[in-house]
């Protein structure tokens, strides 16, 4: 049992969760501004003007998007909906989450021209705004599906949001010209926001004293730009501390708060990741050190096993340079003849 007189330091874990919707967004004022402005038209009862947002993790993508969605349907007779397409990786499974969102009655059958059409039915031509998160996650095929026969309902806006500023320029050409998306950047946050973000956050989550502002201010630089690092960092450094039985936080607590957010930083871009990715990653793994051919090789050999077909060996490079791009790799020069890269985890 713990001592009757046992500071608690977190006090409202919730304010830490990914669902968790602040009433003030820092540093994200001119996206917000730029999504009102393709919003706008259906306050008058026109057709939303179609965006497509794209940034690293950790910008607040989301988290302004659902901020704009609970104003939307709180402050004006404009309707909305949110999807996220990581757990909705279809056109059908889509449209199933919209009418089971949305309770459209009669909309059970299995079948998509039904459940689309009786979403038509259901709008019945009045704006409405379709947010789809995560929209990189689906494949080609699917999304240009999606996004052709959702755009051409009336008056439905499209927000999609993704991490790969280039996914844009995968749709087929008929998708691209229908949709005319407005493209909007979320830029990694300066240490000032990031500061801001935590300030708002420990108010109401953490007991008073438990921290200071110098704890804040260490915790935004030591995350670079990504609100989730720095938020989980904080949540895992009073968690510590307060498991250790400490009434303060201290370097200490956020050292290893900040290492063990890394770790989940890195495992949540992992699984959004392909298979392919993750079977490349277990091999480096595995191995420690290894020569960019011999991981080919063992690769190859992986995917036989699995009974998998294997990338195409001339987009290789790019899969290594994706697992390099989210820091779960490091890759060098081998000291070897041609065009060799040593392949090791990144410390």
């Amino acid at each position: 049992m713990e001592p009757e007189n046992r500071q608690r330091i977190l006090t409202n874990n919730g304010i830490f969760t990914d669902d968790y919707i602040p009433q003030m967004l820092f540093g994200r004022e001119e996206q917000i501004k730029e999504l009102a402005f393709c919003i706008s038209p259906a306050a008058e009862g026109g057709s939303p003007i179609h965006a497509w947002i794209h940034g690293k993790p950790g910008t607040g993508k989301t988290s302004v998007c659902r901020h704009l969605l609970n104003n939307i349907s709180r402050t004006s007779s404009i309707s909305g909906a949110y999807v996220n397409c990581w757990e909705s990786p279809s056109y059908y499974s889509i449209l199933d989450r919209l009418v089971r969102d949305l309770k459209i009655l009669g909309a059970e059958k299995l079948n998509t021209t039904f459940k689309y059409e009786r979403l038509c039915r259901h709008l019945q031509g009045r704006p409405f705004i379709l947010f789809l998160d995560e929209i990189d996650k689906i494949p080609q095929k699917e999304k240009d599906n999606a996004l052709y026969n959702f755009c051409n309902i009336k008056k439905v806006g499209i927000i999609a949001i993704c991490n790969n500023k280039y996914s844009l320029l995968t749709l087929d050409e008929r998708v691209s010209s229908r949709l005319n998306a407005k493209k909007i950047e979320f830029h990694p946050y300066s240490d000032n926001d990031l500061e801001a973000i935590l300030t708002q956050r420990a108010i109401h989550a953490l007991a008073p004293s438990s921290y200071s502002d110098t704890d804040l201010k260490h915790i935004a630089k030591l995350s670079e730009g990504d609100a989730r690092v720095a938020l989980h960092t904080l949540r895992n450094a009073a968690y510590i501390a307060e498991n250790n039985g400490e009434q303060f936080i201290s370097f200490r607590h956020i050292e290893k708060g900040y290492n063990s957010a890394k770790g989940m930083k890195q495992a949540y871009a992992l699984s959004k990741l392909t298979k392919h990715h993750r079977i490349l990653f277990s091999i480096i793994v595995e191995r420690g050190r290894i020569l960019s051919g011999q991981l080919w090789v063992l690769y190859v050999k992986k995917c036989s096993e699995c009974n998998i077909q294997p990338i195409a060996s001339r987009t290789y490079s790019d899969y290594i340079n994706k697992l390099i791009e989210i820091g779960a790799i490091k890759s060098e020069r081998a000291k070897v003849k041609g065009k060799v890269r040593l392949i090791c985890i990144k410390d």
